[in-house]
């Protein structure tokens, strides 16, 4: 049966899916933004800083163990977004039942051993007593519910193969909300750590069901089924989905590296400042996901019309539009999360600014070094980014011994920003040697006129800072205001800044407001 699903067949269609599908993708996660910003102070008020770093490690831990999260999840987007193009929605469901069967075997042989030796790993990565119970009982309900995680994510890819993207945001923006909800009436409640854990596990579950009924609604020429796994694409899906799933579980792996680190090094409650400080961070690149998962599917079409012309130019728009994700807001958050954090938190903690300042650079690396990954998956590649991440582990597990001796800052610094930069470099350098004629090395200026625009931005916005009021008022209160007085500033010397500096044309900075203005306009 032949697909009534048609791909965007224009560069103008394939520009406008792109930019419908992260402007979805910025409206969840502006709603997962809200939910956090209201879910982090209960939960730090009720479990302590303490509580809410044991939290944050356990969430690291889940993102590790969903095995068919971010990678098996990208190559299966891939393999979907190409059949869109070509057709061939048989052998993409080849590829998906085979590589969703490998997905559910590797998860129960290694997540139900996981979930039986809960309490040891809770103990190994040195959680405090008065929290090993709940600890170890929500490490086993994680397991238990990636293996059904894992398979269901499938379905999800299917959804962003198809370029709605904008759909899927839709369904994560209801449960984000209902997620967030749960897990503040059950503390408020008097419920706790476990309690946040059975509420993640059931907004788990919900996505999956949700992603199964709209998979099958949107294109039901994908399909799963076991009469479709076959031995003739193994080959391709060792190749190519296997380097991507190892390409995800280093990159855990290696995000996992430096609050298990902390927690076991300095304590419970440098593990809360370091999460504290590290969400305050993501707020800054959640917008980031939604982007990259565009540039996956779009830049699969682009890169098969066989256009070196298109494609580079696709390359430099997609660059210009990172540094627009990342080095505005990323500065920003690193001069003014230590005032966001106690506003947020009415918390004051050592080492917050410095955190904060220090993942603020790594973050701004590793977006850069994220476009250039998906870009070189984009070609086929599939060597070079698992190379990044095992250089990126050598620089943290080098440190692993001498954590105590070079410190908090030392540890955060040498693994967060060296091991990052690092990574853009290579991943730089192999990005040249993929696409004929380009150069990466013809970014840089790009890059340093964003980073100027972003000094001139955040200067003029330093005048909210000596913002002084004559009447007596709560210091979080004036913070606030100094806050949003800072942010409006930025807000209107943003566009005038970037157009001088040269790092947006006028044409582009006019097709940004443009595409941001009907997408507010629109009545759906």
């Amino acid at each position: 049966m032949a697909a009534k699903f048609s791909a965007p067949s224009s560069g103008r269609a394939l520009t406008a899916s792109i930019g419908k599908n992260t402007l979805f993708g910025v409206g969840g996660n502006l709603v997962h933004i809200l939910a956090r910003i209201i879910v982090v102070p209960v939960m730090i008020r009720h479990l302590g800083l303490d509580g809410y770093g044991i939290w944050a490690v356990l969430m690291s831990i889940a993102a590790y163990i969903t095995l068919g999260g971010s990678g098996v999840k990208s190559a299966f987007q891939k393999y979907v977004a190409e059949a869109t193009g070509t057709g061939d929605y048989d052998r993409a469901s080849r590829l998906l039942s085979t590589g969703t069967f490998a997905v559910l075997a590797l998860s129960l042989v290694v997540l139900v051993p996981l979930a039986i030796f809960a309490h040891s790993l809770a103990v190994a990565v040195g959680v405090p007593k008065n929290f090993l119970i709940p600890a170890t009982r929500g490490i086993e309900f994680l397991s238990i519910t990636a293996i059904v995680a894992n398979v269901s994510q499938t379905y999800q890819s299917i959804l962003m193969g198809a370029h709605r993207i904008d759909l899927r945001e839709k369904l994560n923006v209801v449960l984000d909300l209902l997620n967030a909800a749960a897990i503040v009436i059950l503390l408020e409640a008097g419920f706790g750590l476990f309690s946040m854990v059975a509420a993640y596990c059931a907004y788990q579950l919900a996505c999956g069901v949700l992603w199964y009924i709209y998979a099958r609604r949107i294109l039901p020429d994908v399909r799963l089924a076991p009469s479709l796994v076959t031995r003739s694409v193994v080959k391709e899906l060792v190749r190519f989905g296997g380097s991507y799933q190892l390409v995800a579980m280093l990159e855990l792996l290696y995000a996992a590296i430096l609050p298990v680190a902390i927690l076991k090094f300095f304590g419970a409650n440098a593990a809360g400042v370091f999460a504290l400080a590290a969400r305050l961070v993501s707020f800054a690149t959640l917008i980031q996901g939604s982007y990259l998962q565009a540039i996956l599917s779009g830049g699969s079409l682009v890169y098969a019309s066989g256009s070196a012309e298109q494609i580079n130019a696709f390359i430099v728009k997609s660059f210009k539009a990172m540094a627009v994700l990342s080095v505005l807001p990323l500065a920003f958050i690193a001069l003014y999360g230590a005032k966001i954090a106690f506003v947020w938190t009415g918390k004051t903690a050592p080492f917050l600014e410095g955190a904060v300042c220090l993942l603020c650079a790594g973050s701004v690396c590793r977006s850069l070094s994220s476009l250039f990954r998906v870009l070189y998956r984009v070609s086929g590649g599939a060597v070079m980014d698992n190379a990044q991440l095992l250089l990126g582990l050598g620089v943290a597990l080098a440190l692993w011994p001498f954590a105590a001796k070079i410190g908090f800052y030392g540890l955060v610094g040498g693994v967060n920003v060296v091991g990052q930069f690092l990574g853009l470099i290579l991943m730089a350098a192999s990005l040249s040697f993929r696409f004929k004629g380009f150069s990466a090395s013809t970014l840089a200026p790009t890059l340093l006129r964003f980073c100027i625009a972003a000094a001139v931005i955040l200067g003029a916005s330093v005048v909210a800072l000596y913002l002084r009021l004559s009447w007596g008022i709560n210091p979080r209160v004036l913070d606030s205001i100094r806050l949003v007085t800072a942010g409006g500033i930025s807000l209107l010397v943003a566009v005038p800044a970037l157009l001088v500096t040269g790092s947006v044309s006028r044409s582009e900075a006019r097709t940004m407001l443009n595409s941001v203005s009907r997408k507010f306009a629109s009545p759906g």
